[in-house]
């Protein structure tokens, strides 16, 4: 039932229940105990998986308007029990799902669901590798050591073995969900900001290696264009909950988002051979120096949210004073 590597409806099925299950359960037991209004939590109980399979079928359809149209019709975009679904749509549901739910706890509600999107993003990938998606460079040489479960996975189409970049986009959210069930309290909405940034910053350089079906607007990867976006959200907010001051830190923070984000875009090009002033790397250099990019970016995600946690103890410490 669960073979890897080809098309298999059930196991996606039943990773995507077992999943949403347990992402609920954990933040119905995180909101208890952080004394959140029951029929809030209900309340969002309800609406997440109606608002995280809509959002993610509908963005999905949207960034490929052009051939759903054309293949199915208009009312396909909001047929979200039909195929065709996007991570970051979901994660768009999911905090549309919790600001409905949560009226004046909304903040807290965020905070609280923050391990379950980690978690639902796990499933989501994995889930992703039992429909034949998510798959790497492929490896047609003599197997070696690596040629298995769970480093790559046999593709019968192509009568070779993959990179299951599936797995490492799943260990990512695991890695982000454990930070986020360990970190130390600061405010609400700080694990969701968290999240989207640090996973966005990992997401481009993952998105980056797929040599699967992904979604693209011609040359351009479009998760990693959503994932640049997200990621100058999260900073903004981050900025903006870092209050007045620190304008040079704050400047040179953005700048070096912003000069990571341009050199990541050349990299992406420069894979293909097509920026003459990087022709001296190889493919293989092109995505090391992406991931260490990529790096820097979560590291100005983290830069930023510093400031917010040190604007918000000074507060604390004023309003005791």
């Amino acid at each position: 039932m669960f073979a890897i590597g080809t098309e298999n409806l059930a196991a996606f099925a039943v990773t995507m229940a077992v999943g949403a299950v347990l992402a609920l359960a954990l933040g119905w037991f995180r909101c208890k105990k952080a004394g959140i209004t029951p029929k809030r939590i209900l309340l969002a109980t309800v609406l997440l998986p109606l608002f995280t399979a809509f959002f993610a079928h509908l963005l999905y359809c949207m960034v490929d308007l052009e051939n759903t149209l054309y293949s199915y019709s208009f009312w396909h975009l909001f047929m979200f029990w039909q195929p065709g679904y996007m991570v970051y749509g979901g994660m768009l549901g999911v905090v549309l799902a919790l600001v409905v739910a949560g009226g004046k706890e909304r903040m807290n509600l965020l905070e609280q669901f923050a391990p379950s999107l980690a978690l639902m993003i796990i499933a989501a990938r994995l889930s992703e590798g039992m429909m034949g998606q998510g798959y790497g460079e492929y490896w047609f040489e003599e197997e070696t050591f690596f040629c298995r479960f769970p480093f790559m996975v046999y593709d019968p189409e192509y009568e070779g073995w993959a990179w299951a970049l599936f797995v490492l986009e799943a260990l990512v959210a695991l890695v982000l969900l454990v930070i986020l069930l360990a970190k130390k309290k600061t405010w609400a909405g700080d694990g969701m900001l968290l999240l989207f940034g640090l996973y966005a910053a990992a997401q481009i350089v993952l998105e980056s290696l797929r040599r699967d079906e992904f979604l693209r607007w011609g040359f351009v990867r479009v998760e990693e264009v959503f994932s640049g976006v997200v990621i100058l959200a999260v900073l903004i907010c981050y900025c903006i909950k870092a209050g007045k001051g620190k304008m040079v830190q704050k400047s040179l923070c953005f700048t070096l988002f912003l000069v990571m984000a341009v050199l990541c875009l050349l990299l992406e090009f420069a894979t293909e051979g097509r920026i003459p002033f990087l022709l001296f790397l190889d493919v293989e250099q092109c995505y090391a120096v992406m991931a260490g990019a990529c790096a820097v970016i979560a590291a100005c995600v983290l830069w930023m949210r510093s400031m917010g946690i040190s604007n918000a103890i000074s507060s604390e410490k004023e309003q005791f004073v």
